[in-house]
């Protein structure tokens, strides 16, 4: 008996026909997308970067090789907005740099190119930030601390707040009619200036910021006007017009015979790297209404006289020391306190928030400023280190 063995040669031819079927249906899908022919990009735009400014960005990037492109356009906020840009290019010059302007806030912007045919690059998506009110609503002006003339003449500044992107203040003040400009950095506290007017004068000044290290711009506040207090060496180390041994005579200040109570001298104190001291006792003789002053012409306006730098002292509620302000050319003796412009009692333990003494004028007048005194001698006597005054306009 013969056995004849069939192979199966049919699966084989199938699987075949399937293929070419699903290839056939492959084909025909891909020439649904290449009808009019193939897709050609143009070439995109590198190392793009998105600079912050002030309700506006600048976009920077580099040409690849192609030669073609001739636009680039930036979309967001879903490509409802957008911005173009016709391309120029300069030989030997691959580099791309255009200003637009944008919403404040972080938004991210998508960059095409384009090429003369209309072909467009593959798209590159970029974060970038604009800075517009909200940003302007959190700035502020640098705090003027203190003024001190005399040898020296300086401006102190509270710390600048980096935080919001400070980065300068600008000062002006007239002097002989000619405007002077000091311009402060960031980083410096204390200006030192080599003039200054010798009567109050309005003086102004405004904070610059930058947002970011990258911003193309800046942001300038209004400028701000003051008054220029011109009160003379008021603070350590204390300059002496003459002196004896311990004792000396406060330069720029002026003094009356009860307060010059060591031998003609009174007011300045070698002790304490120079400072300003009234004392009484441990041999010298008590003092009555000794006064320190200096005389001032100020314009209208709200004023601060203080101590902004007590060392020590043993005066008591019982004692009669005062900081004074008084219209004229003289401090009135303690008897009148009443009719000074504004006094404070200087007592040990007393904060420096209650060393001061404030007083308004509605006009121009001539102002005395200064210390006034009656204290006795004996043993233990009066005294009262002083490092440093201050007068200012509020």
């Amino acid at each position: 008996m013969t056995t004849t063995i069939i192979r199966p040669i049919l699966l084989p031819l199938l699987t075949a026909g399937l293929l070419t079927v699903a290839s056939c249906n492959k084909w025909d899908d891909y020439k649904k997308y290449t009808e009019t022919g193939e897709i050609t990009y143009a070439g995109k735009l590198d190392s793009i970067r998105i600079l912050s400014g002030k309700d506006r960005v600048m976009i920077t990037g580099r040409f690849n090789a192609d030669p073609s492109i001739t636009q680039v356009k930036v979309f967001w906020n879903n490509r409802r907005d957008s911005a173009q840009f016709t391309v120029k290019r300069v030989s030997g010059d691959n580099q791309f740099r255009e200003i637009f302007a944008a919403p404040e806030g972080v938004t991210t912007f998508t960059v095409h190119t384009y090429d003369a045919k209309g072909n467009k690059s593959v798209p590159v998506s970029v974060i970038g930030r604009s800075y517009g009110a909200n940003y302007r609503k959190k700035l502020s002006h640098r705090i003027f601390n203190t003024l001190f003339l005399g040898t020296g003449s300086t401006i102190n500044w509270e710390p600048a707040d980096a935080s919001i992107g400070t980065i300068r203040t600008e000062f002006q003040y007239p002097l002989n009619g000619v405007t002077q400009e000091v311009v402060t950095p960031t980083a410096t506290t204390v200006n030192t200036l080599p003039a200054l007017p010798n009567a109050a004068t309005v003086f102004r000044f405004r904070s610059i910021f930058r947002p970011d290290t990258t911003c193309i711009d800046t942001f300038a506040l209004p400028w701000k006007d003051t008054t220029l207090v011109p009160f003379k060496n008021s603070r350590i180390p204390f300059i002496a017009s003459a002196k004896s041994g311990r004792w000396g005579n406060l330069s720029d200040w002026n003094a009356n015979a009860a307060v010059k109570s060591h031998g003609g001298f009174g007011g300045w104190d070698e002790w304490n790297s120079n400072i300003f001291n009234v004392e009484s006792g441990w041999g010298s003789p008590a003092i009555n209404n000794g006064k320190l002053w200096q005389v001032i012409s100020l314009p209208a306006g709200t004023y601060t006289f203080e101590i902004s730098d007590l060392r020590d002292t043993n005066l008591l509620p019982t004692d009669n020391t005062y900081l004074v302000a008084a219209v004229g050319a003289d401090l009135p003796d303690v008897a009148n306190i009443g009719s000074a412009l504004a006094s404070a009692k200087i007592v040990n333990g007393k904060p420096l928030s209650e060393l001061r003494i404030r007083f308004t004028l509605t006009e121009t007048k001539e102002v005395s400023i200064g210390y006034l005194t009656t204290q006795v001698d004996g043993t233990p006597g009066k005294f009262c280190n002083i490092r440093a005054f201050n007068v200012y306009a509020n």
